[in-house]
């Protein structure tokens, strides 16, 4: 296994800091804590909430149960309003997910209030999301959004990922896993324990396996560092360092014509190099890679100013730089540039390079590549008054986006030179980098936020603010082979109410209603798309309505909410003609539906743990569309949105006496259209999985606790389109145009995974 100089920094330098309060401790318990499992409610998929909106929330003992490589977005998949799309049960590849009919770059996702959104096209990314072993649990706001979320991409809802908090105790937890196609990940963390009201925790690991579908392998390391310090009085601070390298070969997605032509285990990139009549290689798996590595920090610090008045400090900082490509090489020689920005006499011409007879000259690898900076800090201020509680909020973000495509040379099997473009990149005659798209994006974004908490009487919470968001994009395109240097701004702002009601009935039940106002600005590529209709793209608003039931007892929680959702410029993701990420303004629309949720106890330690969705995604408007010049009209009205399943039905039955446990779940999911016309859709499909464990006696003098886990995902191998990855308008045609086939998602096929966990 390989770190990075900085990965094996970080290391070093938290050990040292590890090791040095570990052996200043006096504290020492080894064998008098006894960790052992037990039955609760839902086993550990839901916990009773109290906020005036829908919420759910996963717990540790529900991540721990479910397959050990899955990341965290996985690890939702029976959470109500979710739909989620994996390439691959290591968690290392590519997902997408909708909830209530928003697709995941509609949602604000956040790691400890730091955003992780990509700051351009708002995707979210498995590298991103750190070791599942490292967090103590998930929650989901489905709709209503936060008064204090980060985002600039979101239309409402919230997925939060909260870090294991370091324990006081010294201690150690290493965990070995192993499953199908090669897969096998190593994880450690060593806790120093509480010294002076500092405790700490560094981990590492190593994951890496093959690909079940097409050829290449996926491995990837993380370093994660957390301190947290107690300094009395309520005022603390917690460190949070996040470090991750991949170097990913990508999969490929199908239409549905090539997955009922060929399969699911079809690739459409080719294990031997292909090549065209001049023998020059066109297409080849390894060509198709996603390096990337990501550091993230932040630092939440909690001061108490007063006995009625805190203040929350939360700055961070992420740090991305990798990409990724398709499997089809670039063609580059003296005539390539088209717009005047390169000198490419330095280059043979394409007859000369096709005439060479040699495979891999005038042809290249040509990643796509970002790297983004980005700082911000979130302040609150909250005070409380008795019958109100008040908070006063800013956000400052200050994302730099650079995007470029590097020729990087191959060699005549294919092979790259790097896939990291950071060498071997094609230089014109003034030592230029040649580069198939070179942009930067600065996307300066500031909120300020009021927020009110009414505690009218012991039965009855109001919840009412107002925001205001102003988001400035500054799109500076250098130039590249096709496009002409250009700089274009745009500006976007916005007030943002919400309110909430809470009624509680009695001591077990509760009923709630929320309305909230949220914007998402256009994708950065608005900016560098030189039709009117992206450059002058709107913002996508939407109107939030949620009105809920809970019912709660000791061995059992209820949960019901009615959703209603209306849009205005809704955006949705495609591909354009360079296969960059594009929004596509589909106007109006509206979502509404139901969610419940049910969990509880049974006898003879059995939980249980439903959920069902319901979701209409409706189209308000008719989509008009260019072709050669010709305005189009498609027939979307009243359609259903792509990739928005009408139903969803999950359940879960799980069983735990402390030695042993077990769990045994499904999820249907209904039939999903490829495109907005409704013209190409997928079936629906169920998929089982099981999971079961053993915690193993132990020698308490040496362990604290040990478990032998062992998940079997798609138990009965059921094979399926998973998801869309490229939304088409049409993929029939109307007036002599269609948008081509969508792409899906190929659903993973039946994967074991053993786990074996000990802590110390």
């Amino acid at each position: 296994m390989k770190f990075s100089k900085l990965t094996l920094a970080l290391m070093t330098a938290g050990l040292a800091h590890g090791m040095a309060y570990a052996a200043d401790s006096t504290e020492s318990d080894i064998g008098a804590i006894k960790v052992e499992g037990k039955a609760t409610q839902g086993g550990g998929y839901m916990v009773p909430e109290d906020s005036a909106k829908s919420r759910s929330t996963v717990t540790k003992e529900a991540l721990d149960k479910q397959t050990a490589t899955g990341n965290a977005v996985d690890k939702l998949k029976y959470t109500p309003g979710l739909n989620i799309s994996s390439e691959d049960a290591t968690g290392l590849s590519g997902f997408r997910f909708t909830m209530r009919g928003m697709n995941s770059d509609q949602v604000g996702m956040s790691v400890d209030g730091m955003p992780i959104n990509d700051s351009g096209n708002y995707a979210l990314y498995s590298n991103l999301l750190g070791d599942p072993e490292n967090i103590e649990q998930i929650f989901v706001t489905q709709g209503a959004s936060e008064a204090d979320g980060p985002h600039i991409g979101s239309s409402g809802g919230n997925i939060g990922l909260v870090t294991l908090r370091p324990t006081k105790e010294t201690g150690a937890f290493v965990k070995q896993s192993i499953g199908s196609n090669a897969t096998r990940k190593t994880f450690a963390r060593l806790n120093t324990g509480e010294i002076n009201g500092l405790s700490n925790w560094l981990s590492v690991s190593h994951e890496e396996g093959d690909k079940w579908r097409g050829d290449g392998t996926v491995r990837a390391n993380k370093v994660e560092w957390n301190s947290f310090f107690d300094a009395g009085e309520g005022n603390t601070a917690n460190l949070i360092l996040k470090y991750h390298k991949q170097e990913n070969n990508s999969y490929s997605q199908l239409t549905k014509s090539q997955y009922t032509q060929f399969g699911r285990r079809y690739d459409p990139y080719p294990s031997v190099a292909a090549r065209n009549g001049s023998g020059k290689i066109t297409s080849y798996y390894g060509l198709a890679q996603n390096p990337f590595e990501t550091f993230t920090a932040v630092f939440n610090t909690h001061f108490k100013l007063a006995d009625n008045v805190s203040m929350d400090v939360i700055p961070y900082y992420y740090y991305g730089n990798g990409g990724g490509g398709g499997s089809s090489t670039s063609a580059l020689n003296s005539g390539s540039s088209a717009s005047g920005v390169y000198d490419l006499s330095n280059l043979a011409s394409a007859a000369t390079y096709n005439a060479d007879g040699t495979p891999n000259s005038g042809v290249y690898y040509r990643l796509s590549r970002t790297q983004t900076w980005r700082p911000g800090i979130t302040t609150k201020l909250n005070w409380d008054l008795g019958e109100h509680s008040l908070q006063l909020g800013y956000w400052f973000e200050d994302a730099r986006q650079r995007q470029t495509q590097p020729f990087i040379g191959i060699d005549t099997a294919g092979k790259p030179d790097s896939i990291w473009p950071d060498s071997h990149r094609v230089s014109d005659a003034n030592g230029q980098i040649v580069q198939g798209r070179n942009r930067f994006t600065e996307t300066p974004a500031q909120k300020i936020w009021a927020q009110d908490t009414w505690y009218i009487n012991s039965d009855w919470t109001l919840n009412a603010g107002l925001s205001f968001m102003n988001v400035e994009r500054k799109g500076h395109n250098h130039g590249s082979l096709t496009e002409a240097p250009v700089d274009r701004n745009q500006t976007y702002n916005k007030f943002l109410p919400n309110a909430g009601l809470k009624y509680q009935v009695d001591d077990r039940n509760q009923v709630f209603y929320s309305v909230s106002r949220n914007m998402r600005i256009p994708q950065n590529y608005a900016l560098y798309d030189n039709s009117p209709e992206s450059i002058g793209l709107k913002p996508e608003t939407s109107w939030n309505h949620e009105l809920g039931w809970r019912f709660v007892e000791p061995d059992m929680t209820l949960s019901a909410s009615l959703f209603y959702m209306q849009f205005k410029n809704r955006q949705v993701s495609s591909k354009d003609i360079n296969g960059d990420a594009a929004d596509i303004n589909a106007g109006a629309v509206d979502n509404y539906g139901l969610e419940l949720e049910w969990s509880g106890l049974l006898p003879h330690d059995f939980n249980y743990y439903t959920s069902y969705t319901y979701t209409r995604s409706k189209q308000k408007d008719d989509l008009q569309v260019f072709n050669k010049g010709a305005a189009i009209t498609l027939p979307t009205a009243d359609k259903q949105f792509a990739n928005v399943p009408e139903h969803m039905l999950a359940a879960n039955i799980g069983y735990d006496n402390g030695r042993y446990y077990g769990t045994f779940g499904g999820k249907l999911t209904s039939k999903l259209y490829g495109d907005l016309t409704n013209d190409e859709s997928i079936p629906g499909r169920v998929v089982f999985n099981l999971g079961t464990g053993v915690y193993l006696p132990v020698d308490k003098r040496v362990f604290k606790s040990a478990t032998l886990r062992l998940n079997v995902d798609n138990l009965f191998d059921k094979k399926y389109l998973d998801g869309v990855y490229t939304t088409k308008t049409n993929s029939a045609t109307y007036s002599g145009f269609r948008d081509g086939d969508p792409a899906y998602i190929v659903g993973v096929e039946r994967t074991v995974t053993v786990a074996l966990e000990a802590n110390f």
